[in-house]
């Protein structure tokens, strides 16, 4: 039997639950199964998995780990939202290890999956669903011994310093490369200058992209808070307008502020997030095998139009190409 199969079902053995199927549906930082009882409810077993390096050691950690099952309980305790509420074992605990293992069993999110937002009721369900989380949060008291990573300036730090090793190594266009230093520069002065409080500060998502969010009839459902962390609220949104239309942002703002206010500046602001999104993720696309073959052309056209306005301090939020298209 599969090693991964056999802690799977080894740890469902620790919840009151019979199994009536289990199967693999991805392996991305965690191992996730989605598990069938003999009442039909479904539900997804993760295997938090090390692979040994510094960054997976941190993300399966116990307590990172119970950290983000603590604050997923409350959200399914304070908000309407559907989300992968997380089960406790027959042990009254979120965390089932497993031959050193680390195993969570959460609600199954049923909907359907979207590669871009092509229309503006998905965004107003997205701000729906978005302001509500943003709600939660900022009147959410954290708890002792809670830890979870910090999205703050030092990530885009580090994108910067891998953009210019990619550069001198002649890999990437010195000119683009030169403006996102520059953007990257504005940003990180915009962030640092910014005042932490419950109303902008919080627990975020911190990767509410379309393969994160799943749609039922008239409702956005968030899923995968794997990557969870402190962070400004909109570094949500940032992100998230990286894969919605600018003429479906202002939609999706409107339906936000129904639930969590907008500060005074916030088309400046958000604008300045949304260059943050896409300088932070490079961390992750640099390290991809095949990045060399597609990533220089998506950062010459993120150069041409988003950047490229930015630190011409032209507004972009709501108007022109997108970079994907």
């Amino acid at each position: 039997m599969d090693k991964n199969l056999s802690i799977a079902k080894e740890a469902l053995s620790n919840y009151s639950i019979t199994c009536k199927s289990i199967d693999f549906i991805a392996q991305s930082g965690n191992t996730i199964y989605k598990i069938t009882d003999l009442d039909n409810n479904s539900y997804s077993l993760r295997l938090h998995i090390s692979k040994g390096d510094a960054l997976e050691s941190f993300w399966s950690k116990p307590e990172v780990i119970h950290s983000e099952m603590i604050w997923l309980h409350a959200l399914a305790l304070d908000t309407d939202l559907t989300l992968p509420s997380p089960y406790k074992n027959t042990c009254g605990e979120f965390i089932t290890n497993v031959n050193n293992t680390s195993c969570t069993l959460l609600q199954w999110v049923e909907g359907e999956q979207k590669p871009f937002i092509l229309t503006i009721d998905d965004a107003k369900y997205i701000g729906e669903m978005t302001g509500k989380l943003h709600r939660q949060a900022s009147n959410w008291q954290i708890p002792s011994l809670f830890e979870r990573p910090v999205f703050d300036s030092s990530r885009i730090l580090q994108s910067l310093g891998k953009l210019r090793e990619r550069a001198n190594a002649g890999l990437l266009h010195t000119s683009d490369t030169e403006l996102l230093q520059i953007a990257g520069e504005q940003v990180i002065t915009m962030m640092n200058s910014m005042e932490r409080t419950s109303g902008n500060w919080g627990m975020i998502h911190a990767d509410l992209i379309p393969s994160n969010i799943v749609f039922h009839e008239n409702e956005a459902r968030p899923i995968d808070f794997g990557a969870c962390g402190f962070g400004y609220y909109l570094v949500d949104l940032g992100w998230t307008f990286s894969y919605i239309h600018p003429s479906f942002r202002e939609q999706l703002l409107k339906s936000y502020s129904k639930y969590h206010s907008l500060p005074d500046n916030y088309i400046e602001l958000l604008e300045g997030f949304f260059v943050a999104a896409q300088l932070e993720t490079m961390n992750f696309w640099l390290g991809l095998p095949d990045s060399q073959d597609w990533l220089p052309n998506h950062i010459s056209k993120l150069a041409s139009r988003e950047i490229n306005a930015y630190v011409n301090n032209e507004s972009f939020l709501f108007t022109g190409v997108p970079y994907w298209e």
